[in-house]
This record gives structure tokens, C-alpha cells and sequence, in this order.
């Protein structure tokens, strides 16, 4: 028998009656483990006994459920560390819901076992949460864990739940699962943990589900990767026999559809791999470009039955696929100048602002070491006072020196970035122009593409009206009752055509309208951001010298003001490392 860490929280507590018989156990000198069983029983009892009245989760109930981290020096845990928090224990207090948890961001395990919870809420933001255990409560239906992604440990024993189908789509890395004791009643029920590929243990005992003669079958046939069911370890030869034996046919189809959606998703997550790398050259909008323009959507259902069609169509795709390619080519070529550049200029700015950094820290070292000695010259010898504040002057000069050197160094590096960021601008935007130039130019290609297309569909459309009105008679018995309605009516052949190359049009202007706003809004928020971050590293950068400044001239003054001892210890700050 083995069991889970949620499936030994889950043991059932001992009846009425239980306590004497625990004490008894203990008394008797039972064997060792039943002893302990029995105190732990006891334990429980009594806690159960302590609470009276239902009650919501307190300050007071939050502190002394921590269980890790243990403070230091033992200590219960202030409510300002809760967010450090890891592990919270909260079982036995008659707890009516889930409430008050907000500042454990941290919390990996969780545990209201044994309360009188009747609805699972609150719990969304314990994203880290690994363990949740909701045993012995009354809970109805499962929900509120759409997004406990990292759940891997969840115990709803013992509660009152019928329903599981779809209830656990937010915690797709579970790895035990604890329903015992439920009403749960279906066999279909079981078939949705088949989605959960890493769960390993699952327990179903005490559901009527159970009573099924096919239950262990079912269970092996559709969950092949569980290594235990009800906290049993299982045979893997039952389970063969069960994937060979049982429900062949409807597990076949079983197999068929999760290889359908698998590819499915396979070629949905490449798609998008193909489109954020075409995003980054400003062309995501020319992926499936002809899928867009001819989909059921668009395409009106009287061009169908032009004869005419599906040639012009195939021209229409082959040209436009070879304008795509045209500019893919010259797009990747002019963006791939453009990243390279970027990555160059911002190499060069982190150079420039770490050399700037590395002077401002020797300057300040420097000075810190001729303050110690000058201090510590002060302290040894007793001379005149109108040496040592001479002294203290000269200090204080070169301080000052030392202030607008720091100010004048940070003053250039700022005037130096900022020229070379206009600079930059101004190259990156001719190349950017390039790039939407070319983009301009296919789109003008593409409506020029559109046009022939449209006058050779409309020159088509007519023939084909025109003949179909010229042998009508035998055109309507040998053709379809479609091809008889559209061709018979020229008006609404020509509206139809009209509304396709609108939409055509239409298509190509939002295409258009997008790749040059993905030009423009890169190019602005790229020099924004360059800014708005040199503002704040110049803000920084002014705190931290006037902080140098004021506490080595602080330190100055208490030596010429009240003869303190010089402190041999320099201190660290931001400059002196």
C-alpha cells in the first residue's frame, strides 16, 4: 500500500467512540504504530472538539497555521511575512470558506482539510501552490483552479462532488489525484483524466463508480500511465491486458482523435513559430495572405459557376505567392542591417555608461582613501587649529572638485548618449523608410494584381451570361439549378463581383495600414524606451553622487566640529564598493 502525501491527510477520522478506543490502544501499549495512529487521532478529536461555531480564516488562524519556513529563532510568523511563506496548515479549525489568503503569493502547500468549506474560491492568485488539500469538507462541484497551473498534488476526499469532466483544465501537470469517497457515479468520468499525461496516482475508492464490474478495466485501458489506483501499486501486466482486451474499438477511435488533435496542435504551435519570426521583419500580415482573400467568407458563391474562374484564381495565387517571396527576400535582407545596427548601438551605450560608471567610482575612491589619511593625520597629531581647519578646507575644496568632476562626468555621458541617439534615429529611419517603402510597393503591385484579376473575372462572367442567355433551353436541362440562377441573372452577377474586389480592396488597405503602423510604432516606442531609461539611469546617478558627497562631507564636519575619532571602517555605498 502506498500513499500519497495528500492520501495520508486523507485518512478517515475514527467514529464516535473513537477516543476510548485510541486510549485504550495506548494504554494496552498497542504496537508502536497504532499508538501513534491513535494519539494523532486523539489530537484531531480534540481540535474538532475546541471549535464550536463555524468561523472564516483570521489573522490569528493564518499565524499559527504557518508551518514553513520555520523562523529562527521560533518565533509564530508576523502577518507582514506572510508573503515569504511557503507551507500553511488550517485543518480542523470549522472553517465555513476560503477567505483572507491574499498576501501568500509564495505558498508551494496548502492544507483546509477537514472544515465545513462548501465552495472552492479565492485561490487564484497562489499560482506557486504544488499541494492543495481540500479532504473532508462539503464540497459540490469543482472549480475556482483555472489557474493553479503548477498543482501537481490535489486531494478532494471526502467531499460531495459528482462531476469532474472539464473541471480540472487549469491544472494540466497534476500528478495525484485524491476523489475518494465522492459521487462521482460515471465511467465516462474517468475517460477526462485521460488528458492529464503526468498524473500517476489516482483514488476513486468509496464512489459508486467503483461498483462497476469493469471498473479496474476501464480505469488501466484509458489512464495507462498510472503507476497506482486507490493507493495500490498496479500490475503492469493488467494494465497490457486491459489496453488489449478492453474496449478495443471505441479506444481505437479514442486514439484516432487525441493523434488528430495532437497534430493539430503541432501544426498550430509551428504556424505561430512562423509568424513571430516573420514579425520580426514586419510581415506576419503576408502569411496565408491568398487564404484570407479567397476564404468562404469572401468569396461570393455566383463566381463559382464562371467556368473562367479557377484559371484566373491559380494565376491570381501563383503571382501573388511570387510578390511575397520578392519581398520577404528584400525585407529580411534591409532587417536583418536593421538588428544588427540595433544590437551595435546598444552594445555601445551599456560601454559608454559602464566606462562613465568606472571612472565616478575610481574618482570616489580615490578621494575616500586621501579623506582617511588626512582624517587619521588629524586624529594622531595635535597641531595648531589653524592647520587643521586649513586641512578641513583643503578637504573640503577637493570634495567640492570631486562633486562637479562626478556632475560634469555624468552631464557629458548624458549629452554623448543623447547625440548619439539622434543620431541613430536618424539612420535607423531612412532604413526603416526603405523597408516601408518596399512594403508600400508590393501592396501597390498587389492592387494592380487585383485589378486584372477583377476585369478578367467580369469580361468572363459576362461571356458566359451572355451565351447562357443565347441557348438557355438546352443550357437549363444540362446544367445545375445554381449555374441556371446565377448566370440567369446578370445584375446580380455584377453586384456580386463588385462586392468581392471591395472586399479584395479593402483586405489590401488594412494589410498595408498595419505593416506601416508596425514600422512607425516600433521605431517610436524604440527611441522612447532608449530615453525614458537614460532618464532615470541620469536620475539614479544624481542620487547616488550627492549621497557620497553628503555623507563624506558629513564625516569631514564631525571630525573638524567634535573631534570624534576617525572611524578606520570606510563604509560601502554605490560608488565605494
Amino acid at each position: 500500500l502506498i500513499l500519497s502525501s495528500s492520501a495520508a491527510a486523507a485518512v478517515e477520522p475514527l467514529p464516535y467512540g473513537g477516543d476510548a478506543m485510541a486510549e485504550a490502544l495506548v494504554g494496552l501499549g498497542g504496537g508502536a504504530s497504532n499508538a501513534n495512529v491513535a494519539k494523532i487521532a486523539i489530537e484531531q478529536r480534540k481540535k474538532k472538539q475546541d471549535v464550536v461555531e463555524p468561523q472564516v480564516i483570521s489573522e490569528e488562524l493564518l499565524i499559527e497555521g504557518v508551518e514553513e519556513p520555520v523562523r529562527p529563532d521560533g518565533e509564530p510568523w508576523e502577518p507582514i511575512d506572510f508573503p515569504g511563506v511557503t507551507s500553511l496548515r488550517l485543518s480542523f479549525q470549522n472553517i465555513i470558506e476560503v477567505s483572507n489568503l491574499n498576501n501568500f503569493d509564495q505558498l508551494l502547500t496548502l492544507r483546509l482539510d477537514n472544515n465545513i468549506i462548501d465552495k472552492i474560491a479565492n485561490l487564484g492568485h497562489l499560482q506557486q501552490l504544488t499541494w492543495l488539500d481540500l479532504s473532508f469538507n462539503n464540497i459540490r462541484e469543482i472549480e475556482g483552479l483555472e489557474d493553479l497551473h503548477n498543482l501537481l498534488d490535489l486531494s478532494l476526499y471526502h467531499n460531495q462532488i459528482e462531476e469532474i469532466k472539464g473541471r480540472l483544465d487549469g491544472c494540466p501537470n497534476l500528478n495525484i489525484l485524491s476523489l475518494g469517497h465522492n459521487n462521482i457515479k460515471d465511467l465516462k468520468q474517468i475517460d477526462y483524466l485521460r488528458e492529464f499525461t503526468n498524473l500517476r496516482c489516482v483514488c476513486l475508492d468509496g464512489n459508486k463508480v467503483c461498483q462497476h464490474d469493469s471498473y479496474n478495466q476501464h480505469v488501466l485501458a484509458y489512464l495507462p500511465t498510472l503507476k497506482y489506483l486507490d493507493y495500490m501499486l498496479i500490475d503492469r501486466k493488467a494494465i497490457t491486458q486491459a489496453q488489449e482486451g478492453y474496449n478495443l474499438e471505441e479506444l481505437t477511435e479514442v486514439r484516432e482523435r487525441e493523434q488528430a488533435e495532437q497534430a493539430k496542435q503541432k501544426s498550430k504551435k509551428e504556424k505561430q513559430a512562423v509568424l513571430e519570426k516573420l514579425k520580426t521583419s514586419f510581415l506576419d500580415c503576408t502569411e496565408d495572405l491568398f487564404e484570407e482573400m479567397f476564404s468562404k467568407q469572401v468569396e461570393p458563391e455566383n463566381v463559382l459557376v464562371l467556368q473562367c474562374y479557377q484559371g484566373l484564381k491559380e494565376d491570381y495565387r501563383d503571382k501573388l505567392t511570387e510578390e511575397i517571396k520578392g519581398l520577404r527576400t528584400r525585407m529580411e535582407e534591409k532587417n536583418e542591417v536593421r538588428l544588427k545596427k540595433v544590437a551595435g548601438f546598444e552594445r555601445s551605450v551599456y560601454a559608454a555608461e559602464k566606462d562613465s560608471e568606472e571612472e565616478a567610482f575610481q574618482a570616489v575612491r580615490d578621494f575616500k582613501s586621501l579623506k582617511k589619511k588626512v582624517l587619521s593625520q588629524i586624529d594622531r597629531e595635535e597641531g595648531m587649529k589653524s592647520e587643521v581647519d586649513e586641512m578641513i578646507k583643503q578637504l573640503m575644496d577637493q570634495l567640492a572638485g570631486l562633486e562637479n568632476h562626478l556632475m560634469a562626468n555624468e552631464i557629458q555621458l548624458q549629452e554623448s548618449i543623447e547625440e548619439a541617439l539622434s543620431d541613430f534615429e536618424a539612420k535607423i529611419s531612412d532604413l526603416v523608410k526603405g523597408m516601408s517603402d518596399n512594403g508600400a510597393d508590393f501592396f501597390r503591385r498587389l492592387e494592380e494584381l487585383e485589378k486584372g484579376f477583377f476585369t478578367g473575372v467580369t469580361d468572363g462572367a459576362n461571356t458566359e451570361i451572355e451565351h447562357f442567355a443565347q441557348t438557355q433551353e438546352s443550357a437549363m436541362a444540362d446544367t445545375d439549378a445554381n449555374k441556371a440562377r446565377f448566370l440567369g441573372n446578370r445584375e446580380e452577377m455584377n453586384q456580386a463581383l463588385a462586392n468581392f474586389t471591395e472586399a479584395h480592396t479593402s483586405l489590401i488597405q488594412n494589410k498595408d495600414d498595419y505593416m506601416q503602423n508596425q514600422m512607425i510604432s516600433w521605431n517610436k516606442s524604440f527611441f522612447e524606451k532608449h530615453r525614458e531609461r537614460q532618464y532615470h539611469r541620469n536620475r539614479q546617478r544624481i542620487l547616488d553622487v550627492r549621497k557620497v558627497i553628503d555623507e563624506c562631507r558629513a564625516e569631514i564636519q564631525a571630525a573638524s566640529e567634535e573631534g570624534n575619532e576617525y572611524d578606520e571602517n570606510d563604509g560601502g555605498d554605490i560608488y565605494g564598493r
